[in-house]
């Protein structure tokens, strides 16, 4: 069209325009109020308005009340202000951009609210300056989005007053769009490849947003193309129970490059192109998905789930592609049918909220190894830590929020109680610490501690959070000199741990809440030693044959005395150990088939010299040597350590002796060793 049939046009609908408003209120204007006259004259201008935008010459006017604009910040669908108002309006200036033909967002009619129609709007510009917005952020296809780039290019455009029509500026500049726009795209595309395939996770939940339920890859020879439609059936043709897919479904989305490009109310039967018993096709139309030629797009289709499914109403859905349109730079559209390249279905299913949550018990490499617990005779200790499980959420779904943890306390000494050894407990989870803490059976030897969490803790769906139990102890009394303590925690038993996801956790019977975990055995004591596992070492000598082969074994300790001096027999009645099998069955050794040695680093002292003197404080190592020569061939032994013996005054009478115990007892072991002849 040449500037003066394009100025004449205009002139002509303007004309026409005016006539009507003086034809129709000319006979009554006398007869009216002028406010009544100036509604009536509002309502034909808004009228003549929505024509003109029809005609392609509306929006221009408009533009130019809304230039100069700046922008000031980002918008995107939900976003509501002037500013979205404004930018509808600079949009339907160009009626390849406008926001509606009719009605809300129409030339005229423009709001404050940033919806879906809005998002294609912006997504026409994008496309429209594709070189300035959609490129330089590496991306093919619009997002929607009134972004940083987006708003700079807008900031741009709108900086000066649009040019009425009829300026040789404005329209040399339009043609300039049109040429570039015609370069966006190019040769006679065809569709060379379309697959459909299942998402990676196609177990969703009531409620899930946004979840993904299929992707679609495109792939086109010979030209660019841009996909304007897409047409996709979702529900369950092999069954004729189930819920109408409207009743499962809430929303259903197109996303290229993790953006969302349209969108779908599913969850209104009249939203749907065709429906088929419970099954409907929801028809995306006005897309402009660009896809370069010999390069795959990935359109994914992805469904909001209800959050309330009848449990019958569960189960597997099919989502199929039925058909795909799209045109070349040339504009010539082609429509591609299902049955003629992608008539794949694929399947997800819509399970019950918190059905794939769980919560796993495990042990810690945080727990703390045997030890001597040393505890005061006459007060109360600090919060000691005595046992460290983790709890892991591995594979759930969703955030799992603690409600109570139950652990049990083990204190297997004759006639200690956990009332009689422990004044207080809390649980540290996450680094939250949970002290409301009820104590059953605490008077006898297995007490359970119930702590109430509350909801204070929630593990975030796939991590794993470490707890920790500590313990504060009575002042020991002297009958309890050596008593044990040992903590265990088991997810499987009868509300052990109470949690919930989506919904509670099943405690009994079901894989929601599983695992267990043990601590190691600690023991108390005001006076004595603390030792710890240095090394362990084992080797075979060959000797002549004839059954003289042997193997010595080797177990080194850090020993510290606290609160005392302590004194270690030298001789073999320091310590206590046996040989065990491969499989931990004590061995029958007669005692002439081995020797023991107990050395060390520190002095000798005591009566006679017969023992080594550890002074208080102070860490010396001890280490227990045992050669083992047998009578059978081909015989696989280990050496185990039981316990350590030490006297408290260096007399041989034993009077004052105590022992230590090799908690656990796999520590405080060697290697397996055959010995051939």
């Amino acid at each position: 069209m040449t500037l003066t049939k394009d100025f004449a046009s205009k002139a002509a609908v303007a004309f026409v325009a005016v006539a009507m408003i003086f034809s129709m209120f000319a006979p009554s204007a006398k007869a009216q109020s002028t406010e009544d006259l100036q509604a009536q004259i509002n309502t034909l201008l808004a009228q003549i308005a929505a024509l003109s935008a029809q005609t392609g010459q509306g929006g221009q006017s408009v533009a130019s009340g809304v230039c100069p604009y700046t922008w000031t910040r980002d918008l995107n669908v939900g976003a509501t202000g002037g500013d979205v108002m404004k930018l509808q309006q600079f949009l339907n200036a160009n009626a390849d951009t406008r926001v509606a033909a009719t009605g809300a967002g129409s030339v005229g009619a423009e709001t404050e609210y940033y919806g879906p129609a809005t998002a294609a709007a912006v997504s026409k510009m994008q496309v429209m300056y594709r070189a300035d917005i959609l490129t330089p952020a590496g991306l093919v296809n619009p997002t929607g989005y009134f972004g940083p780039s987006t708003r700079a290019k807008a900031n741009s455009v709108c900086a000066t007053p649009v040019v009425t029509p009829g300026d040789d500026s404005d329209d040399e500049e339009a043609t300039d769009d049109e040429e570039e726009e015609d370069m966006d795209l190019s040769g006679e595309a065809s569709l060379n490849n379309m697959e459909i395939d299942s998402a990676s996770d196609d177990e969703l939940e009531e409620g899930a947003e946004d979840a993904e339920v299929a992707e679609v890859t495109v792939e086109f020879e010979n030209g660019d193309a841009s996909i304007s439609r897409l047409d996709v059936t979702i529900g369950d043709q092999a069954t004729s129970n189930r819920a109408d897919v409207w009743d499962v479904l809430d929303t259903v989305s197109l996303w290229v490059d993790g953006e969302m490009v349209a969108d779908m109310d599913a969850s209104d039967e009249d939203e749907y192109l065709d429906t088929d018993g419970a099954t409907g096709t929801i028809r995306f139309s006005g897309l402009d998905i660009v896809a370069m030629e010999d390069e795959e797009v990935e359109i994914v289709i992805a469904a909001t789930i209800q959050g309330s499914v009848d449990s019958d109403d569960q189960g597997t859905f099919e989502v199929v592609v039925e058909n795909l349109r799209f045109f070349d730079a040339d504009g010539v559209s082609d429509t591609i049918d299902s049955g003629e390249d992608f008539g794949t279905a694929v399947t997800f299913s819509v399970e019950e909220a918190g059905s794939e949550d769980e919560l796993i018990v495990k042990t810690s490499t945080s727990d703390p190894e045997s030890a001597t617990l040393q505890v005061e005779d006459d007060s109360k200790s600090d919060f000691m830590t005595v046992f460290v499980f983790d709890l892991d959420t591995d594979d759930s779904v969703n955030d799992i929020e603690l409600n109570e943890v139950k652990v049990t306390v083990l204190v297997p000494t004759a006639t200690s109680t956990y009332d009689l050894l422990v004044d207080d407990a809390e649980l540290v989870i996450d680094g939250v610490t949970i002290d409301d803490v009820v104590v059953t059976d605490g008077g006898t030897d297995t007490a359970v501690l119930t702590f109430d969490v509350d909801g204070d803790v929630t593990i975030e769906a796939g991590d794993r959070v470490s707890a920790e139990l500590n313990l504060r102890f009575k002042a020991l009394r002297g009958e309890f000199e050596g008593a044990t303590v040992q903590a265990q925690v088991t997810s499987g038993q009868a509300e052990a741990i109470e949690a919930e996801g989506a919904d509670d956790l099943d405690n009994v019977g079901s894989t929601q809440l599983s695992g267990a975990a043990t601590g190691d055995v600690h023991t108390l004591r005001t006076t004595g030693i603390a030792v710890e596992l240095d090394s362990v070492d084992s080797s075979v000598t060959t000797s002549d044959g004839a059954l003289n082969d042997y193997a010595t074994y080797e177990i080194v300790m850090d020993v510290t005395a606290f609160e005392q001096d302590v004194f270690i027999p030298i001789n073999s009645a320091s310590t206590s150990w046996s040989l065990v099998d491969g499989n931990g069955n004590t061995l029958t050794v007669p005692s002439a088939s081995t020797t023991v040695v107990i050395t060390s680093s520190a002095d000798e002292g005591g009566a006679g010299d017969a023992f080594f003197e550890i002074t208080e404080g102070s860490s010396e190592t001890v280490t227990v040597t045992v050669t083992y020569t047998p009578s059978i061939a081909n015989t696989t032994a280990r050496l185990q350590l039981l316990s350590l013996t030490f006297d408290e005054t260096g007399t041989v009478s034993g009077a004052n002796d105590s022992t230590w115990s090799a908690n656990p007892a796999s520590t405080y072991r060697t290697d397996t060793e055959t010995i051939v002849n």
